[in-house]
């Protein structure tokens, strides 16, 4: 169940300014956690373009999902005679039930823009070149009063309905599925039950499975009852896209009982990976393990999955930058250039920018394997880009897992 304190320390309320001749800039963040990496991060996600006036538009990309609403206060003094503004409210670790409740949110900001637009402070702060919050009392209020009042919002709809971990609504999928399962397995007469192998093979193939995406068995090993299951072209994430967010809820249900009745015991079916979360993935993994206290099971199965995963992407990067670039030119670049040539390349970083000092030199990276919390990932991904780069480089994880990779420069 997602928690009040869990939901305000992943969620950021933004007011930008867009200057005639600077373009936008962040006055603004509202944030239980606030780290200037992130906000930088955020920054680079926010865009006017296509925005309409007093309407909200819902966005979602690397792990984030926001709702932006563009509104401008009429100034005489002003090029074009008018201020604009812009406000965000950002949600990070999305879950299905956040994504689909953020466009229930445009009429509290419209009422929280009612105010703003009333406020003699708002003509204060664009004088500023870095404003601070709590100089601004009337504009600090009004801005963490629609972060507290969407939390009120999220908690009364759904949260607290279901006892669990999964958010509301990926439970009510999951059993319905669940119960779909059983169906299925009911009333489908598959004629080769020669083994549970092909029994099972016989079965996640028939037309009534087909019906919800391409399911492949990638490994099943009957004896420690495990199997890895991928899913293309889900009917959920063709449907709703890429969302920043898992939404195969339904088939972790359906996928769970059909095992439970195959295996003859309690089966525990997990989504890893989904197609909705990363524009990049073209497939759901689905991690079958026993039920109970095995889920550790779970967790180490799915580490080492998610690591074979991860040095598999991280070859293809070299292979895809020794034939775009050759691997002799690649090794005698600087090695800034050779980590932005890393970045560029590599199918599990989304984004990165960079920050230059004569001390040395940070990127911010936001990598597609941020919501895992253990080390595995980081730490091979460290050696990795240590060896890629011939240079000394330094990895830290941020709270909200924007990894900061730093190496010093020569001179230092």
């Amino acid at each position: 169940m997602a928690e009040r304190a869990d939901l305000r320390n992943r969620i950021n309320v933004m007011l930008f300014h867009f200057d005639q001749r600077l373009g936008p800039r962040l006055l603004f963040n509202v944030a239980e956690i606030q780290d200037t990496r992130i906000t930088a991060s955020l920054t680079r996600l926010m865009d006017f373009n296509f925005l309409e006036e007093m309407k909200a538009i819902v966005n979602a990309m690397a792990n984030v999902v926001y709702s932006s609403m563009f509104f401008s206060i009429p100034n005489p003094t002003a090029r074009g005679g008018v201020e604009q503004f812009m406000l965000s409210f950002i949600i990070f670790d999305p879950t299905i039930t956040e994504y689909l409740t953020i466009s229930s949110l445009e009429e509290e900001m419209s009422k929280i823009i009612s105010n703003l637009i009333l406020l003699s402070e708002m003509f204060i702060i664009i004088t500023y070149s870095n404003p601070v919050l709590e100089d601004f009392p009337e504009v600090e209020n009004t801005l963490k009063s629609l972060r507290d009042n969407a939390i009120n919002v999220f908690q009364d709809i759904f949260y607290g309905q279901f006892e669990g971990t999964k958010d509301a609504i990926s439970q009510i999928l999951g059993k319905i599925g669940f119960e779909a399962g059983k169906q299925i397995v009911q009333e489908l007469r598959i004629d080769d039950e020669g083994s549970v192998k092909s029994y099972t093979e016989a079965l996640v193939n028939s037309p009534i499975l087909t019906r919800w995406g391409n399911i492949n068995i990638l490994h099943f090993d009957p004896g420690e009852k495990v199997a890895t299951i991928s899913l293309d072209r889900s009917i959920w994430t063709e449907s709703l896209g890429v969302i920043a967010t898992k939404t195969c809820a339904f088939i972790e249900g359906m996928l769970e009982a059909i095992f439970s009745k195959i295996l003859d015991e309690p089966i525990i079916c997990d989504e890893m990976r989904c197609a909705s979360e990363y524009s990049y993935v073209k497939d759901c993994i689905f991690q079958i393990a026993p039920g109970g206290g095995s889920r550790e099971i779970i967790a180490y199965r799915e580490d080492q999955t998610i690591k074979e995963m991860g040095v598999q992407e991280r070859e293809k990067t070299m292979e895809l930058i020794t034939s775009a670039i050759g691997e002799q030119f690649y090794y005698e670049l600087d090695p800034m250039i050779r980590l932005i040539q890393l970045f560029n390349k590599a199918p599990f970083i989304s984004d990165h920018f960079i920050q230059e000092s004569e001390e040395e030199v940070k990127f911010l990276v936001v990598c597609n394997y941020w919501r895992y919390p253990n080390e595995i990932m980081c730490n091979s991904c460290e050696k990795w880009i240590r060896n890629s780069s011939k240079f000394p480089v330094k990895l830290v994880k941020s709270k909200h897992r924007i990894c900061e990779i730093t190496y010093e420069t020569e001179s230092q």
